[in-house]
Order: structure tokens, then sequence, then C-alpha cells
């Protein structure tokens, strides 16, 4: 029985929050962590460096622009970065934790 508990409590604690989801293009991306109470050591120029050249390599495209960067509280502590393509309307993200560290995303199929 104890056995059990402690596989139960081990799955349900093994779930991140979800920070932030991108729905688009029949799927949809969804940034989650586990982390809590990451101490903020990375500066806004820093997070802007990392997160581009993680786009750039995750979305293999080296014309991203950085469109925005907004730090949000909620449900953690976190830097989201909104990358454009130029010439269209699309949007492209990289989420980060306060000390730089990328979240990376997990992609869902839509039916």
């Amino acid at each position: 029985m104890r056995t059990l508990i402690f596989l139960v409590l081990l799955v349900c604690s093994a779930k991140g929050d979800v920070l932030f989801s991108d729905a688009h293009a029949g799927h949809t991306c969804r940034f989650e962590s586990d982390h809590k109470d990451v101490e903020a050591t990375a500066t806004q120029d820093e997070v802007i460096e990392l997160a581009s050249d993680w786009a750039a390599s995750f979305y293999e495209d080296e014309s991203l622009e950085v469109a925005d960067i907004e730090f949000r509280s909620d449900p953690l502590r976190f830097w989201l970065v909104r990358f454009t393509k130029a010439g269209t309307d699309e949007l492209f993200y990289a989420v980060l934790l306060p000390d730089g560290t990328i979240v990376e995303p997990e992609e869902e199929k839509r039916i």
C-alpha cells in the first residue's frame, strides 16, 4: 500500500506547471516547468541573447527577430520572448526561467 501511495505522489508531483501554450497549424506547444523559486540571475539582455540563439536553432530559422519580451510571475516566474519572421505575421516563442534556463516545449498533435 505504501508503494502505491508513493508512486501516485511521484507521478502527480512530476507534472510541471504550464507556463505558456501556443496553439496553431494543427498542433499545440506547451512550455512546462516544475522548477519553483528559481533565482533571477539573468539580465534581460542575456535572456534575449539566449532566447535568440535557442529560437534560431529550434525553429531552424536564422531570420527570426525579437518582437517583445515580457517577465511573468504566474504560475511561476519566467521570461516570455516573442519572435517574428520578416514578411509574415507568424509568431514564435521562447520561454526562459529567471536564471536563463531554456524551457523546452512539448508538442501535442491534434486529431
